[in-house]
């Protein structure tokens, strides 16, 4: 337990620590949005989702919408499969709009030890993104990405507790690879038949080597978003996501076009709605 709570403390003491951005990590956008259901969030589970987002991005350069299907499929309690099938608009300034499929990505996932009663659990998986979305247009990073995490979830009286602990990196080249984190609470706010919970989290990501921006550098941001339960099995979260690091420095030498992924995963605030059917 106390190696759990070690890890918790390290990914927030990064996230405070180091400076701005990996470009490439949940495609457009940087880290996605938290989500107290997603598939890195939670021990398998069977269940579908849907997303629109909308990210304004940093220097009044534009935003990028998101429409997204995704879902889990639990082969076995202990093991699961996702995929994420994500559309994009990008309304850039001075360019044409761009719209088209995103990268797809499929992850697979176990369940590694659980105490259900305490809604405790710790959960390996691992992310693989495809090279789906065009990158000329900017919808996609144009290469395949592994992001291998580690997730722990536990209650703290009536609150829920998640963290997470991950990396990105190119199956091309080491270029790009980053260390990637969350930490966040889930807490009730009113019962009734339709029960209301609020979360906040703080996520980031932290460059090592990377072709465009200097090593070390780091994107973070805070989510809050509230949790409505229409039912125990059909919910939305309505979620927000605002920059409160970034330090992005270009690499010397490094020339940037206007639409490249680094640029507009740049996201300096957000919406989010995501509506999630467990079966």
């Amino acid at each position: 337990m106390k190696t759990l709570w070690v890890l918790a403390c390290v990914c927030a003491a990064l996230g405070t620590a180091v400076p701005a951005s990996a470009h490439h990590v949940g495609g457009h956008g940087g880290p996605s949005y938290f989500n107290p259901f997603s598939t890195t969030s939670r021990p398998p589970r069977t269940f579908l989702s849907f997303t629109f987002s909308v990210d304004s991005l940093d220097a009044n350069l534009g935003e990028v919408i998101r429409y997204q299907l995704s879902g889990e499929y639990a082969v076995h309690r202990r093991f699961s499969i996702g995929v994420r099938l994500p559309f994009l608009t990008v309304h850039e300034r001075f360019l044409p709009e761009s719209t088209g499929i995103g990268d797809v990505a499929l992850t697979l996932k176990g369940l590694l030890w659980s105490r259900p009663a305490k809604r405790m659990s710790l959960s390996l998986g691992n992310a693989v993104s495809f090279p789906t979305g065009n990158e000329a247009r900017g919808l996609g990073a144009g290469e395949v990405l592994f992001s291998p995490f580690l997730n722990y979830t536990m209650a703290l009286g009536r609150v829920d507790f998640y963290t997470t602990l991950g990396n990105t990196t190119s199956a091309a080249s080491e270029a790009g690879a980053s260390l990637d984190y969350a930490l966040g609470f889930n807490v009730p706010l009113v019962r009734g038949k339709v029960p209301l919970h609020g979360f906040l989290a703080f996520q980031g990501s932290t460059t090592f080597v990377d072709d465009v921006f200097a090593g070390g550098s780091t994107k973070a941001y805070l989510t809050p978003g509230l949790i409505v339960y229409f039912k125990p099995n059909f919910l939305a979260t309505f979620g927000a996501k605002v920059s409160v690091l970034d330090t992005l420095k270009v690499k010397s030498g490094a020339v940037l076009s206007k639409i490249s992924p680094a640029l507009l995963s740049d996201v300096e605030a957000g919406f989010n709605l995501n509506l999630d059917y467990f079966f």
